[in-house]
């Protein structure tokens, strides 16, 4: 496995160096012009280092909405420029979902529709500073950007990526999550931004991993494939958790419930649930749903053995259960359902949080003797 990594470097670093792409262009009238696609229409556009933004004379965009390569969707606004002169002038604004250059994929360009019929098609600093750096050689444009990728390369920095993350090289696969999200855009996986922010949780970069989960939910878009959305929100709920925000983990857990398709996730999202509930003094809503949680882990266990992260969540629910009692003053029966936790966590001493939680248990047991001692 580790050579496997060092292979994967060496290839990935080939990859990275001088990473260039060479494109020709027509010289007419004194200026250059680049052949483009734009949403898979050819166009030529005069390279023009000087203009803000990519623009098109009315005419080309009639002609585009007309044929299918503009739809009404793509129009975003107006904008307001300032002549030469002086003099100020309003334009549509126009999102071109894809310009290819030179087998190079730009998604989402803004751009000008210039009032004038006849108006020069201008390829813009829109389009020029997303290339990267770019130089002129005789009657070539020349791409030196290591962040321009063809698919294939996508595709190894992926698989780079995963292969990484599986070995919790965190701070690595992170860069290479990052070239791939940056190149897909909108048509990244959900999934590869949850494996972002889990880099970033293990990096301890928590607000980072959020946003990461955030954006998982708009790519996903309310399509939930393969349950997704319940993971997401569960690693939301945790990392708000962490951070202390409370009121946020708690609405994330519900967002648990509603997506959760299984028992096993239903339990899980109780268990999240009632410890969030207790984190907000909620106690008798807490002892519900550890209730819920607890109930339903019972039930699983009936069909199959439960797994490290089910195990950890059912022990989770059975101790904050005992907490909710505990602090509602009903020691008696806190006492009782944390020594049926203990009963629990000492059929599972392989588990890697064995320990804690026991010592958690005969704690909290200690704490409640010594209250109903003074009580």
């Amino acid at each position: 496995m580790k050579n496997i990594i060092i292979l994967l470097i060496v290839l990935m670093s080939c990859l990275c160096v001088n990473a260039e792409v060479r494109i020709h262009m027509e010289k007419e009238a004194g200026v250059f012009k680049v052949p483009c696609q734009v949403n898979g229409l050819k166009i030529k556009f005069i390279f023009d280092t000087g203009a803000a933004i990519v623009s098109i004379s009315s005419s080309y965009a009639e002609m585009m909405l007309a044929n299918g390569y503009l739809e009404e969707s793509d129009f975003t606004g107006v904008s307001k420029s300032v002549l030469a002169d002086g003099s100020v002038i309003e334009n549509l604004v126009v999102n071109l979902r894809e310009v290819k250059i030179g087998g190079l994929t730009i998604n989402d360009v803004s751009a000008y529709i210039v009032t004038s019929q006849n108006a020069p098609l201008l390829l813009g600093q829109s389009v020029i500073q997303r290339l990267g750096k770019v130089s002129i050689d005789g009657e070539y444009l020349v791409i030196h950007n290591s962040n321009i990728y063809t698919e294939e390369e996508i595709d190894a920095y992926l698989a780079k990526a995963n292969e990484l993350y599986d070995n919790d090289i965190f701070s690595e696969a992170l860069k290479y999550y990052k070239i791939v999200y940056e190149y897909l855009g909108d048509e990244t996986n959900p999934s590869v931004l949850i494996s972002m922010a889990t880099c970033c949780a293990n990096l301890k970069e928590r607000d980072s991993a959020i946003d990461y989960l955030y954006k998982a939910i708009d790519l996903d878009g309310g399509d939930n494939e393969d349950g997704i959305l319940f993971v997401i929100y569960r690693k939301l709920s945790s990392s708000h958790y962490l951070n202390e925000n409370y009121t946020n983990a708690l609405e994330c857990a519900k967002f648990m419930e509603l997506y959760a398709i299984d028992i096993s996730e239903k339990a899980q999202a109780y268990s999240y649930l009632a410890d969030i509930d207790n984190k907000l003094e909620k106690y008798y809503d807490a002892l519900s749903y550890s209730d819920k949680s607890i109930a339903n882990f019972k039930q699983l266990k009936k069909k199959r053995e439960l797994d490290s992260d089910e195990y950890l969540d059912y022990v989770r629910s059975v101790i904050e259960k005992g907490y909710s009692l505990q602090y509602l003053r009903r020691f008696d029966e806190a006492i009782d359902v944390f020594t049926s936790g203990k009963k629990i966590i000492e059929q599972r001493k392989n588990e890697a949080n064995y320990q804690g939680l026991l010592d958690e248990c005969n704690l909290a047991i200690s704490e409640c003797y010594e209250s109903l001692a003074n009580y």
